[in-house]
């Protein structure tokens, strides 16, 4: 069984070099290759439905955006529960239970694809089951917060999500490579016949759901055995009420949802608007590298977070989103065609980039600016630095658990925005301004809230 952890003293020196600081790492380690495995789950779907058609299932472009839209809307939703069972059960011990689940997602969309017939219906309860992985960050990252000090706390996060959050662009190109491979033989299932314009071939879809199962048993084993769980904070439904009520949990929340909304809902987004936008340009090869740029840069961003300031670094990444997005706009093709390919996918990677960047920097505002304020008001109400500590850090849990629901939601509404602005406009012209208009408006928090000499929390 996991280890219990009686005492835990990360800003004590002494403590963190002897004892502390291996620990740390150790759970980090497991933490992030269990988030790893939940990412991949989270995002195999987007790479499944885009390959449906070519195998015979009769969907619409607006059923196949509403499916790549589900796991996204389900993963928020499971990260209100993720984001206080960890606190009751204990971080190591959830870590590998939340891991075991990813056991169901993996073997129905497995199962499923394999049958032509399958209802439509039962294709968006699989995709449902896909959002089990996205409910873990909710767990993940307040745990692994408690286990560092205040100035390692940034990077620490970032290591966490980055790599874990790396698991999409993993997902996307190793699904990529192995549906076209009799990976399991006899056991695996008969192969369906992929058939676009002349080119037919066999791909085995079902090895996007196998191929992750050993993984999973592993891993749960080992964090079963080797993960360490906190002393038990107990934070409840109510806590989080309380949270909600506070306005730095909202503003945290919003520039945490432009960024890694944003990272979420483009990469479920990418492959099927690559191909509705060009259709000439074979984008699935392309579709791993934004994803993967974005989860490799966000350790950077809490780096620049830390010695930077979290505020400033969240505005920069705004700034360059809005950037991106307004050259999206001006690479898409009109009703004469025309357009370019090479343009967009270039504007799309400096999306992800700044995304990362945001990632990182805006997510770490929570602990600071809520660790910020506990301090300041220690004098105030006469209490000790640990216990101002232990405030700060729960209030700061509570804010990063609501900001990581909310922000799970941008893997729902941006799909489901290209899949409106396509049947309503015809068009994804409108579904863009929209996004440039929201990332303008989080530069400007930001820079109010955050950055300005006169700011109350300038961090």
């Amino acid at each position: 069984m996991t280890i219990r952890i009686k005492r835990w003293e990360p800003e004590n020196m002494f403590f963190w070099l002897t004892h502390g600081r291996r620990i740390a790492n150790r759970n980090l380690i497991l933490s992030t290759c269990a988030l790893h495995l939940n990412f991949n789950i989270w995002m195999m779907w987007s790479m499944v439905v885009v390959n449906l058609p070519a195998v015979g299932f009769l969907l619409t472009s607006q059923q196949q955006f509403l499916l790549v839209s589900i796991p996204g809307l389900v993963g928020a939703l499971m990260r209100i529960a993720y984001s206080w069972a960890w606190s009751w059960v204990g971080g190591g011990t959830w870590m590998a239970l939340s891991t075991l689940f990813l056991l169901l997602p993996a073997l129905g969309v497995a199962h499923v694809v394999q049958d032509i017939a399958t209802p439509f219906p039962v294709l968006l309860f699989i995709a449902a089951c896909c959002g089990i992985g996205g409910g873990a960050s909710a767990s993940h990252l307040p745990n692994i917060s408690f286990f560092f000090p205040k100035a390692a706390k940034g990077f620490a996060m970032g290591i966490n999500a980055g790599l874990g959050n790396l698991g999409v662009s993993v997902s996307q190109l190793v699904i990529a490579l192995l549906i076209s491979v009799n990976l399991f033989g006899w056991s695996g299932g008969e192969p369906q016949i992929w058939g676009q314009g002349g080119d037919v071939h066999a791909v085995w879809l079902q090895n996007a759901g196998y191929c992750w199962t050993p993984f999973i048993a592993l891993m749960a084993l080992i964090c079963l055995l080797y993960a360490h769980d906190m002393p038990r904070l107990r934070l409840t439904p109510f806590d989080q009420l309380t949270a909600m009520k506070h306005r730095h949990t909202w503003t945290i929340c919003l520039l945490y949802l432009s960024s890694y909304g944003t990272f979420l809902g483009l990469s479920a987004a990418f492959p099927l608007l690559s191909h509705a936008l060009f259709p000439l340009h074979n984008a699935m090869g392309y579709a791993f590298i934004g994803p993967m740029l974005c989860a490799l840069v966000r350790p950077f961003g809490g780096w620049l977070g830390d010695h930077l300031g979290g505020g400033i670094t969240t505005m920069i990444s705004n700034v360059l989103m809005a950037v991106g997005t307004a050259g999206v706009l001006a690479s898409m093709p009109g009703e004469a065609g025309g357009g370019s390919f090479w343009l967009f996918l270039g504007m799309v990677q400096l999306i992800f980039a700044a995304a990362g960047i945001g990632n990182g920097s805006s997510y770490q505002l929570a602990p600071k600016v809520f660790m910020h304020e506990a301090l300041q008001q220690a004098a105030e109400r006469g209490e000790t630095e640990a216990e101002a500590y232990a405030r700060g850090g729960r209030n700061g849990a509570l804010a990063m658990n609501i900001s990581s629901v909310g922000a799970a939601f941008g893997g729902f509404f941006i799909p489901k925005s290209f899949g409106n602005s396509l049947t309503w406009f015809n068009s994804f012209v409108p579904a863009f301004a929209l996004f440039f208009l929201f990332y303008v408006l989080s530069t400007l928090i930001a820079w109010l809230c955050y950055t300005r000499r006169s700011a109350a929390m300038r961090c």
